[in-house]
């Protein structure tokens, strides 16, 4: 109880998907999941019921889309309903491309900053192992084993992002004297 959540969210009418997480100092556990959920205010209900009539405090990473889509109501987008629902939502003005998320998911196992309960996820640890790549790098959308893992990257990668090394160029200076 009051503990923050921490919860990734990818929407797709029908099929919105979460992935919940505490963070403990700096590692991100994952504990819980959501998929298959109908729209954007049956998962709000949901998480609503679960945690936030618990005390939690929800941070929200949603895939960024959402500010402009809307998934039922015309007049409202994705967003606009989490902040409503009194939910933090956290974002940038658009999504982080995907190799990025990807490279902040496989820094964070690798550096045992990520872990997932595949009891209590069983669906993202199964579909993070299934998950292909297409002939062009990029994640195969046509599985639907994409959803979950997506989810999972908007979240880690705001909360523990890969920078890319700045270029170290030693500088030299010559002084000339003249006679």
């Amino acid at each position: 109880p009051e503990e923050p959540l921490f919860i990734g969210m990818d929407f797709n009418v029908t099929n919105m998907s979460a992935v919940i997480g505490v963070k403990r100092e700096c590692h991100i556990h994952i504990v819980d999941e959501l998929c298959g959920v109908y729209d954007t205010p049956d998962m709000i209900r949901i998480l609503k019921e679960r945690y936030q009539d618990n005390s939690h405090t929800l941070y929200v990473y949603p895939d960024a889309s959402g500010g402009s889509r809307k998934t039922v109501d015309a007049s409202i987008s994705d967003i606009a309903l989490l902040e409503k629902a009194r939910f933090k939502v956290r974002t940038k003005a658009s999504n982080p491309a995907v190799k990025d998320r990807i490279i902040s998911v496989n820094n964070g196992f690798s550096k045992s900053r990520l872990y997932i309960n595949e009891l209590k996820a069983k669906t993202l640890a199964s579909h993070l192992e299934k998950l292909a790549y297409d002939q062009n790098g990029e994640p195969d959308k046509k599985s639907g084993f994409d959803h979950l893992p997506d989810a999972l990257g908007y979240s880690i990668h705001y909360e523990m992002p890969v920078y890319k090394p700045l270029l170290k160029a030693p500088i030299v200076f010559s002084i000339v004297t003249g006679k």
